[in-house]
């Protein structure tokens, strides 16, 4: 009987032991620190592009409020370019009010963007730069 005593306690440490790993595996820390993988680094600072453009379209859109008295007041002022790329891709880019009224149509010139605002636009005759990225806004 005593063989038959020690072979049941073996089997109830196995079992015992591996319902501890089980619970261990399945637990959040436990899967985190089995699993460990690298994260990679992410960048924070938005990448810059220059590419020939051509300005197709302008787009504004402007919120004008009335009140009782007849006084305008206009917010929420949005002002955005559309240009073609050389690959014939279009692209839209927002930009301040005084490059709004500043850039040329019909004028090709090379298109610095950023996360999908304006920093520079530079033809054969000027150089357009946005007042937002120079002053940090």
């Amino acid at each position: 009987m005593t063989s038959v005593k020690l072979v049941i306690l073996i089997l109830a440490v196995f079992a015992i032991g591996l319902l501890v790993f089980l619970i261990c595996i399945s637990s959040p820390y436990y899967r985190n620190w089995f699993h460990k993988k690298e994260v990679p680094a992410v960048s924070t600072v938005p990448k810059t592009y220059m590419q020939p453009a051509f300005l197709l379209q302008k787009i504004d859109e402007r919120r004008r409020i009335i009140d009782e008295f007849r006084h305008t007041k206009i917010c929420d002022e949005y002002f955005e370019l559309v240009f073609e790329l050389r690959n014939g891709e279009t692209i839209c880019i927002s930009c301040s009010k005084t490059v709004y009224r500043e850039i040329p149509f019909r004028k090709t010139g090379i298109l610095t963007y950023s996360d999908g605002r304006l920093i520079q636009f530079i033809t054969q005759e000027q150089v357009i730069s946005d007042e937002y990225i120079r002053t940090g806004m």
